[in-house]
């Protein structure tokens, strides 16, 4: 007990933590990080996990498969994802320990990496790859622009960023993403999420991968990989607004998310180095190795030892690793004889500027900001899964908290095979995030905006050409149904006619229309003989009726022609339609000599009438006169005399 018989808060954790059990003994199976003892530690342990059951597909699929690849500081984790329009199903996951520290910076990594993923993974025609790139130098923010047509929106967001951070284009990739509509004093906005990552980076993963055989299909960042966790339902939050703490060596990372969209990523510069820091400053204070007497004063007072020997940094990683999350330590190796509550006790001090940096975060997003107050927290981190350290972190921030295990057999199914630890499954946190990574969910440093926005270009005219077929087709279709109604309807006209012919007797046929076309031939030849006998007859028939008592014919000349055939008249008089009536004509021609008798002064008039009478005839062509003279005869006094020459038709 401390000072005026009050509990620290510490004091208040370990005794919750005793009732439940020895803390001592390590975490419980539930928690899994005390599991581990007697384990090696995970930088000698298998290099490959076998996938979950309840994850396994069949072995050829039309799904599409994702390889997540994260290239870390001491190893190679590969894990891959079937995407077949459902929820993604994990197919396997694999570390592979480097043989030398500096193996990724050595000229033959690519060819490791290649034999790797064909080892793992197969050809790499049969998946698509996503990597990581390293977010040290990366910077994500949030801006807000004027809602603008969907066609300036990157004119708009470029411009902005480029007065806010002046960045060169040369050296730093931007890509940004529209997250929601916002109203800021009564005007509509877009709320943008952007980021800019060194091009360098960038184009030193393509050409590792390219080296390697492999086409790199996307890149991202971790707080992006995080942010698709959530975005591919794989790991589900029931509070809107949600934070994300990863507690890594030299620094850590709070992401804040609303609604599954990252509005907020922070690097804090505490780890598990500073924790180390911590353990090895206080363990140097308080003396060497010997017993330990544990005080839960109010002062949190430390341990007080007997010795004077002190820890050096690699053997105070040891004893936080050996301590907080299992691993094999002897009696005989400096620190062994501390308690898990020691160990806490000593880096409290690194754990509380930790806690003070998220709460400054969570401070600002929502005092600052004027956003929702933070409802949850995920941890992630092999030193987050000690139990009794998120505890005492869930008690100073107060608010609910779980671990970011997406590898858990609550997210694979019961009874998946696979690593055993939290701590292991951690490890597969970033590089399952890459595995389910999309373009439609993930910001893709190899598919800016600038290459989405040609691509719906492309998309745009596309639809555009599928529009303007799908209406010629509509039309012709509409044409074809038009045609076919009348085919049907002149279809049925001919069956109307048909039936109507087969009521005929004798029926129709080829020879029977040759034998009447013979017959009615020579009908006509028949006639036509009949009527070059009967001609001279006809005419001067056709001749008596239209000639007047007032017109004596005096002398009547016809000429008719040699005799012909009934085909050579109708070319003759063929030749003769085209042709204008000559008065000198030799073929079958009329010569009238005749007088017009009576009152002198209608001689013209009874000449024009019986000119037009004779014009009218069908058997007479136009008269022409030759002769026209007033003359006396003896007998009848005055007359007119004329002669005209007729052409038969």
């Amino acid at each position: 007990m401390a000072k005026g018989g009050k509990d620290t808060s510490t004091d208040k954790l370990l005794n919750v933590i005793r009732g439940k059990g020895d803390a001592s003994a390590g975490s419980s199976a539930g928690g899994g990080a005390g599991q581990g003892k007697g384990k090696k530690g995970r930088g000698k342990g298998a290099g490959s996990a076998r996938a979950p059951r309840g994850a396994k597909v069949a072995r050829k699929s039309s799904s599409k498969v994702v390889v997540g690849v994260d290239i870390g500081p001491d190893s190679l984790r590969v894990a891959r994802v079937s995407h077949s329009g459902g929820r993604p199903k994990l197919l396997g996951f694999h570390r592979i320990p480097y043989e030398t520290p500096d193996a990724p910076d050595r000229p033959d990594f690519p060819q490791f990496l290649k034999a790797k993923l064909s080892e793992t993974c197969g050809s790499p025609k049969g998946y698509e790859a996503w990597s990581l790139v390293s977010s040290a130098k990366s910077e994500l923010w949030h801006i807000q622009i004027p809602k603008v047509p969907r066609r300036q929106i990157p004119d708009a967001v470029y411009w902005t960023v480029k007065k806010e951070k002046q960045f060169d284009d040369r050296e730093f990739i931007l890509d940004f993403e529209v997250q929601e509509e916002v109203v800021e004093k009564g005007q509509p906005k877009l709320s943008i999420m952007v980021y800019l990552t060194p091009r360098k980076q960038v184009e030193s993963l393509k050409n590792l991968f390219h080296k390697a055989g492999v086409k790199l299909a996307g890149a991202t960042i971790s707080p992006i990989a995080i942010q698709t966790l959530y975005r591919s339902r794989w790991v589900g939050s029931d509070a809107r607004t949600y934070a994300h703490l990863y507690v890594g060596r030299n620094w850590s990372r709070i992401d804040i998310f609303t609604n599954n969209n990252i509005v907020l990523s922070r690097g804090i510069k505490a780890g598990t180095n500073s924790m180390v820091e911590a353990l090895v400053e206080n363990y140097s204070s308080l003396g060497g190795t010997g017993e330990a007497t544990i005080s839960l004063s109010m002062e949190d007072e430390m341990p007080q030892l007997s010795s004077t020997q002190a820890l050096t940094q690699d053997q105070a990683k040891h004893v936080l690793r050996s301590k907080l999350l299992g691993y094999d330590m002897s009696n005989a190796q400096p620190g062994a004889e501390l308690g898990q509550e020691d160990v806490l006790r000593m880096i409290r001090p690194a754990v509380e500027r930790l806690v003070r940096q998220v709460e400054r975060t969570f401070e600002y997003y929502t005092t600052t900001m004027g956003k929702d107050r933070v409802e949850k927290i995920f941890f992630s981190g092999e030193i987050t899964t000690n139990r009794m350290l998120m505890e005492f972190i869930h008690t100073q921030l107060g608010i609910n908290s779980q671990l970011l295990d997406p590898l858990s057999p609550e997210y694979v199914g019961p009874g998946a095979v696979g690593p055993v630890t939290e701590s292991e499954r951690l490890e597969y946190n970033l590089v399952l995030a890459l595995a389910l990574s999309d373009n439609t969910i993930t910001p893709n440093l190899l598919f800016t905006y600038r290459a989405k926005e040609r691509e719906r270009q492309v998309r745009r005219m596309d639809n555009a050409i599928m529009a303007m077929a799908g209406l010629i087709v509509v039309i012709l279709f509409g044409i074809y149904l038009w045609q076919q109604t009348v085919i049907g309807a002149k279809q049925t006209e001919i069956a109307t006619l048909q039936a109507q012919l087969n009521q005929y007797q004798p029926q129709v046929n080829r020879n029977l229309l040759i034998q009447w076309a013979r017959k009615l031939n020579q009908k006509n030849i028949d006639l036509k003989r009949a009527s070059q006998m009967y001609e001279g007859m006809s005419v001067v028939s056709e001749l008596s009726r239209l000639t007047p008592p007032s017109i004596k014919v005096t002398d009547m000349q016809l000429n008719l022609g040699p005799g012909e055939q009934p085909e050579q008249q109708e070319q003759k008089q063929g030749r003769r339609r085209g042709r204008s009536a000559r008065q000198d004509d030799s073929e079958q021609l009329l010569i009238l000599d005749a007088v017009v008798l009576g009152d002198p002064e209608q001689f013209d008039t009874t000449l024009t009438s019986y000119l037009i009478k004779l014009e009218n005839s069908r058997l007479f062509d136009a008269p022409v006169i030759h002769k026209r003279v007033v003359e006396d005869f003896s007998t009848s006094g005055e007359v007119l005399h004329f002669v005209i020459h007729i052409n038969l038709m």
